[in-house]
């Protein structure tokens, strides 16, 4: 019986010992993933738009910001591969679906259109993602945050059809 019990121990020493050589071996493997910062001229920032309206834009730099931006603050464990290629992998795809950091680039009406699908998307709670949420409990949504940023959207959909119209 003590040589299984033995034996057992061994086994989960060699298997946690394996483990953390692997994670010690991959911090030397390029990443396939970066976060890269490329530099937004500020005036183009949806923090810099006089049209957002304040409540929408505190929303926005708590809750959105960190991954849909170039502003993105990695923490600590997001220089720990793999955890580091996958943040940088997530960070890119928010980029590629809208960068607010160059949001005064958009035209109005695909502006409209972003604001719209991101109302949807914390109207049913896909935003931020549950992932984010467990790591910056600070950018969970209250029922107001979602209001504003909706009620911004509609908004924003009222000036785009009235633009086409004149």
């Amino acid at each position: 019986m003590r040589a299984v019990a033995r034996q057992t121990k061994a086994m989960k020493v060699r298997l946690a010992s394996a483990g953390l050589l692997m994670v010690l071996l991959i911090q030397v493997v390029p990443a396939p993933y970066r976060i890269e910062t490329r530099g937004a001229e500020a005036d183009q920032s949806i923090d810099s738009n006089p049209d957002v309206p304040a409540a929408v834009k505190a929303v926005i730099r708590r809750a959105c910001m960190n991954c849909h931006s170039e502003q993105t603050e990695v923490p600590w464990y997001g220089h720990v591969a793999p955890v580091s290629w996958l943040l940088a992998r997530d960070v890119e795809k928010a980029r590629a679906a809208v960068n607010l950091s160059r949001w005064g680039g958009i035209r109005p009406s695909l502006r409209a259109a972003l604001a719209a699908i991101a109302c949807e998307d914390v109207r049913i709670g896909r935003m931020p993602p549950a992932s984010y949420l467990l790591m910056h409990p600070e950018a969970r949504l209250s029922q107001a945050d979602v209001d504003a940023l909706c009620k911004w959207s509609k908004d924003l959909m009222s000036r785009a059809r009235l633009s086409r119209r004149h």
